[in-house]
């Protein structure tokens, strides 16, 4: 356990150490400099991950080329889609706890049936009397 928390501080540590080494910590203008020059080396990547995932699944979608956003437009659009899924969510939980409830239901339901069908039905016992000697 005290192992797992050094690994965990270490590489956090390591983490805070390079972005100050890089200069993610001085400007806003340097940092975003740094985030569009990580962009631009993630296009690659990023092209043949869309070629193997999308296009098997979405031919005309993988046809278009779409143009990059700015990094602050990308993330907001991002955080405003995250919060539209989150808000979706907590509005079908109703749906999914009466599901779940439902489910709950019929598996107890069906559990006190079985039992019950084992409790009534007479056990096959061995008719032929006992031989004596």
């Amino acid at each position: 356990m005290v192992l797992v928390v050094l690994v965990k501080l270490g590489v956090v540590a390591g983490v805070a150490f390079a972005t100050k080494q890089m200069g993610f910590w001085e400007s806003s203008e340097h940092s975003v400099v740094l985030l569009e020059n990580a962009k631009e080396h993630l296009r690659p990547y990023a092209a043949d991950l869309k070629d193997r995932i999308c296009c098997w699944k979405c031919q005309e979608k993988c046809k278009e080329e779409f143009e990059p956003k700015p990094w602050r437009d990308s993330w907001i659009e991002s955080w405003n889609d995250t919060i539209k899924k989150v808000f979706h969510f907590l509005n079908q939980m109703p749906i999914y706890y009466y599901r779940f409830s439902e489910d709950v239901q019929q598996a107890v339901t069906d559990l006190a049936k079985e039992k019950d069908q084992k409790q009534t039905t007479p056990s096959k016992v061995d008719k032929t009397p006992a031989k004596s000697n």
